[in-house]
């Protein structure tokens, strides 16, 4: 059966890929020279990927699955990433947050993470915002996850109504696209699991609410009380509000989950059905899937002024689905690639302090996650180069000899300031005026260059 229906959507993507010229490739591939139109392209790839999708179930080599169109997956690149660069550089800079609050910490995250061909064919999974698993996705850095809840007639509950996990229209359009989507009850357990395997993990879980049923939130809470338990940083009485729920508490950090037991913070809507799970972020978050005005710092935001990132955790996300470029069907491709989350993007971001991200597509080696690091260069931490840490003019950090002269990194109440004389790393504490100190963001770490001018600065880091 499996064979069969990869069978048939190869020959579709076929037509598709004739349809749009015999060079067609992905939105920022050479569509945009053969077709006017990204919904074009995208649907193309879309049938290539679930094509290769279902090639790779079939147990068919991952190389030999490749086609023309859509990304290329390759399940070795995950695997290897563990040992890569980039891993330990998002770890690193991951750990330096874990005491900034929630208002300014940074997450690497996926935008309807659980929408993936990678799972079993469903008409959703078809029109995919991803390519990974929920683990290979939690397996390559990122701690922010998003899944969307229906409660709908489901043949998996014997045709009664259950909470699915399902990219599809809310209840006012009767669900409209859920078919014989996962139930949350069998989702939730691949991140329990991987929570388990890594105890000292935290994520951002966002609960996208398409209920609409009091016995839907109740069911709901149930699965996440018996799937993930003290795992969930729960609100306390004392937090809920006068709406019936608990705002999220930008305040309150990674370490501060941690030492509750916790792994897990859960945001959506305010809703009193599941308010004793989930945290409402209605008030205290803002988040754009349109992109093409961001800037480098300083400049920034086109669409959000400094006061919002000083007062509500910031979320940028994309949409990759046909669905999605069908309702524009005059866009471009490159009007479409403008919407993305490209490298260079993702690094401004970084930079500008975007809190969380809402990655659609990603994969290890696509250059995302390594323009999401702000601290060490490529290959860096080197100890051959010695054990101290500098912030050089660019804003990226190497490791230098702990007997070279260079100004110190001098936190203040008021923000980052150097010392007035080139000192070795030794005399940077007792000289400093403030805290001798690090970056915690790429924002922050933006500001102490801004501060730095031209200088290369000592950091309080040294290597192991």
């Amino acid at each position: 059966m499996i064979r069969g229906i990869g069978l048939c959507l190869a020959a579709l993507v076929v037509s598709a890929a004739l349809a749009v010229g015999a060079d067609a490739q992905t939105v920022d591939g050479t569509c945009s020279q053969a077709s006017p139109s990204a919904a074009a392209c995208i649907g193309a790839d879309k049938l290539a990927e679930a094509a290769a999708a279902e090639c790779r179930r079939a147990g068919v080599p991952d190389s030999e699955c490749v086609l023309p169109l859509g990304h290329e997956v390759l399940n070795d690149s995950v695997s290897a990433y563990p040992s890569s660069w980039a891993h330990r550089a998002a770890a690193f800079q991951y750990a330096l947050g874990d005491s900034v609050p929630l208002l300014h910490a940074q997450w690497l995250g996926t935008h309807n993470s659980f929408n993936s061909v990678n799972d079993s064919p469903t008409a959703s999974h078809t029109d995919s915002n991803q390519q990974l698993s929920l683990t290979q996705q939690l397996d390559i850095d990122m701690r922010a996850l998003e899944l969307d809840l229906h409660f709908v007639p489901s043949a998996s509950a014997g045709g009664a109504k259950t909470v699915l996990v399902c990219h599809g229209l809310g209840p006012q359009q009767e669900n409209f696209g859920c078919t014989n989507e996962p139930p949350f009850s069998q989702v939730l357990p691949q991140i329990a699991a991987w929570l388990r395997a890594h105890p000292s993990q935290v994520i951002l879980l966002y609960l996208e609410d398409e209920l609409g049923d009091a016995a839907g939130y109740a069911q709901a809470v149930g699965t996440l009380n018996a799937v993930l338990g003290s795992r969930i940083y729960r609100p306390t009485p004392s937090e809920m509000t006068s709406k019936g729920c608990a705002n999220l508490p930008l305040g309150i950090s990674r370490d501060d989950v941690r030492a509750r037991g916790a792994q897990v913070v859960i945001v959506g809507n305010c809703r009193s059905g599941w308010a004793s799970d989930v945290y409402s972020w209605d008030d205290n978050h803002v988040e754009s899937g349109s992109t093409p005005g961001y800037r480098p710092f300083p400049a920034c935001d086109s669409s959000y002024p400094r006061g919002v990132y000083d007062s509500k955790l910031v979320r940028y996300y994309e949409d990759s689905t046909f669905v999605s470029a069908a309702t524009g069907p005059t866009e471009s491709p490159a009007q479409a690639q403008d919407q993305m989350l490209t490298p260079q993007r993702v690094a401004d971001m970084t930079g500008c302090g975007v809190d969380l991200f809402g990655f659609d597509q990603i994969l290890p080696d696509d250059g995302r996650i390594e323009a999401s690091i702000w601290s060490w260069a490529p290959d860096q931490p080197d100890a051959t180069g010695g054990r101290c840490t500098l912030q050089r003019g660019d804003g990226r950090w190497v490791t230098a000899s702990c007997q070279g002269l260079h100004p110190a990194a001098c936190r203040t109440a008021t923000g980052w300031t150097v010392t007035a004389q080139a000192i070795p790393y030794e005399a940077a504490a007792p000289t400093c005026r403030g805290a001798f100190d690090l970056p915690r963001t790429g924002y922050d770490n933006s500001l102490l260059r801004q501060a730095a001018g031209t200088e290369e600065v000592w950091l309080r880091y040294t290597s192991p």
